[in-house]
């Protein structure tokens, strides 16, 4: 397995964490963890979550 495929797997396990996370602090029974300037609790959790998606969709890209 070489570098990329295990760095794909990872931040993907990362996003579902962080989606998950995302979706129990809407509903506040998690706290928001992060804190950005000029932006709110939940859009940099939000941000967090795409990039982690990003990353693994990258990793996958071409695959085949």
């Amino acid at each position: 397995m070489n570098l990329r495929k295990k760095l794909a797997r990872i931040t993907f396990v990362l996003s579902i964490l962080s989606l998950i996370w995302l979706i129990l602090g809407m509903f506040e029974f998690v706290p928001f963890l992060l804190k950005l300037p000029n932006e709110t609790s939940l859009r940099a959790h939000a941000s967090m979550t795409v990039i982690f998606l990003l990353i693994a969709s990258w990793g996958f890209w071409n695959e085949g």
